[in-house]
C-alpha cells in the first residue's frame, strides 16, 4: 500500500473555480434526480452538431464522477467536464453522491453504482449508446469508479454486473492506499474487511473493465504509485490496462478537458482514443 496526501494543491483549485468561468461550451444540461436523495442526481450533457442541433447518436457514453477527499465537491463545479466531453461528440454524465461525515463508505460508491444504472436505462433518450458506456473519476472519484467498476457487488445489488461497462478511465486516483490521515480513518476504518474492501487493487481480476489510467509524474495529493501498484496488479492477471504519465501535478489529467486545453492535450486525445476504439482493442504494454 502507498501513502496518501489530501490536501489539494492551490494550482488544482484555481484551476476549477477558473476552468467554469471560461467554459463557453454550448452542450445542452439536463438534471436528473437517480434517488430521492439531496445529491442523488446527475447532469447530462448532449453534443451539438455544427448546426447547433443534438448529434444523433447512438453515441458513446461517459459517466464523470469528481473527487474532494469523500467529503466536498459538486458536479455543478464541473460543467466545463461536461462540456469537454460533449465536444468529442460524448453525451456526459456528471452525478453527484453523498459525501462525509453524513454519507461513509461504502454508502456513496452505492450512490454512484445507482447512478450508473439509472442512467444507462435512461439515456438512450439522449442519444447514447449503452453498448459504449465508460465510467471515469479524477481522485477521490476514481477510487470510487475503480470500486464500480471492479468490485462486482455494487453494480450486482442495482441488478447489473461490470460486463456492462465499456471501460474505465481513472484520473490520479487512490487505488492502494494506507489510512495515515484523520480523515481516511473516518472514511474507510473500521474492521478489516471494511478496510480491505476500500481499496480498488483488491478486487482485480482478468476480466474486470478495460482500463485507461493517467497520471501526473509530479502529483502531490496522491501518490503516483497508486497507479504503478493498480498497473502492476491489472498486468498480473492478464486484464487489459493502458496507462499514461504526464508532467504535472493532481489537476492536470482532469484539466484536460478545461477549454484551454482541449486542442493540445495528450491526456485528452488518449481518453478519446480509448473510448472510440473497439471493445476488443489489446492494452498498450
Amino acid at each position: 500500500m502507498t501513502a496518501l496526501a489530501l490536501s489539494l494543491s492551490g494550482c488544482t483549485g484555481i484551476l476549477l473555480g477558473a476552468a467554469n468561468v471560461i467554459e463557453n461550451g454550448d452542450a445542452p444540461r439536463t438534471e436528473v434526480a437517480y434517488g430521492t436523495g439531496a445529491r442523488q442526481r446527475y447532469d447530462v450533457y448532449r453534443p451539438l452538431g455544427v448546426d447547433g442541433l443534438p448529434l444523433p447518436g447512438p453515441l458513446p457514453v461517459v459517466i464523470f464522477v469528481h473527487g474532494g477527499s469523500w467529503e466536498n465537491g459538486d458536479k455543478k463545479s464541473y460543467r466545463w467536464v461536461g462540456q469537454g466531453l460533449a465536444k468529442q461528440g460524448f453525451v456526459a454524465v456528471l452525478p453527484n453522491y453523498g459525501l462525509m461525515p453524513a454519507t461513509r463508505f461504502p454508502a456513496f460508491v452505492d450512490d454512484v453504482a445507482a447512478a450508473v444504472a439509472h442512467a444507462r436505462a435512461r439515456v438512450g433518450e439522449w442519444g447514447g449508446d449503452t453498448t459504449r458506456l465508460f465510467l471515469m473519476g479524477h481522485s477521490a472519484g476514481a477510487q470510487i469508479t475503480a470500486l464500480v467498476a471492479y468490485d462486482e457487488r455494487y453494480l450486482g445489488r442495482q441488478g447489473l454486473t461490470p460486463a456492462i461497462l465499456a471501460g474505465f478511465i481513472g484520473l490520479s486516483g487512490p487505488y492502494d492506499f494506507v489510512l495515515d490521515s484523520k480523515l481516511l480513518r473516518a472514511t474507510f476504518a473500521g474492521a478489516a474487511e471494511r478496510e480491505h474492501d476500500a481499496q480498488p487493487v483488491n478486487f482485480v481480476r482478468r476480466d474486470v473493465p478495460r482500463t485507461l489510467l493517467a497520471m501526473g509524474r509530479d502529483d502531490r495529493t496522491v501518490r503516483p504509485a497508486n497507479t504503478t501498484s493498480l498497473v502492476a496488479h491489472l498486468r498480473e492477471v492478464g486484464a487489459n490496462v493502458d496507462e499514461l504519465w504526464v508532467p504535472g501535478d493532481h489537476g492536470v489529467t482532469v484539466g484536460a478537458f478545461a477549454r484551454t486545453n482541449r486542442g493540445d492535450s495528450e491526456v485528452l486525445e488518449r481518453i478519446r482514443e480509448f473510448v472510440l476504439a473497439p471493445r476488443d482493442r489489446k492494452a498498450q504494454r
